[in-house]
């Protein structure tokens, strides 16, 4: 018998272990239904935050602004990262060459470039993905229906 299966023998059901190869209790896993929706959340409450920084810029001290925009900026990238990856597979075969570009603005990045661009470049990106998105069916849309009798 190997060593675990020796201590689980010798644990009665009502001790607990606080050895060193603890056994982690069986927790589920995380609904996944939702991650597109927490990932557009996240992205969108990035990047509203970023223009906020952006438009009130002459109030802050620059410190605190360039900190505050690169927060952000990476908070945009990685969400628009994590959507990417999640959703790109599909969409890879309807728009070949917006996948292609948007992959090498994503992911290889330019040294010495203006953060503020770039940033504004990629959520330019965004508004166009959301766009292939709600195509594709990914997202449902959102405008309101109006009843054909009202008009």
């Amino acid at each position: 018998m190997d060593r675990d299966t020796t201590r689980d023998q010798n644990i009665k059901e009502n001790e607990t272990f606080d050895g060193e190869y603890l056994d982690l209790p069986d927790i589920p896993l995380p609904e996944t239904d939702n991650v597109l929706y927490s990932i557009l959340n996240s992205l969108n409450q990035n990047i509203a935050d970023f223009h906020t920084f952006v438009k009130f810029n002459p109030y802050l001290s620059e410190d605190h602004l360039n900190v505050e925009l690169l927060k952000r900026s990476m908070g945009i990238h990685r969400d628009f990262a994590a959507l990417f990856l999640h959703t790109k597979e599909e969409l890879v075969f309807t728009y070949p060459e917006f996948i292609e570009k948007t992959e090498k603005l994503l992911f290889k990045g330019n040294i010495g470039t203006d953060c503020i661009k770039y940033t504004h470049k990629i959520c330019r990106t965004i508004s166009d993905y959301k766009i292939a998105l709600h195509r594709e069916g990914y997202l449902p849309d959102l405008r309101r229906q109006l009843p054909l009798v009202d008009l």
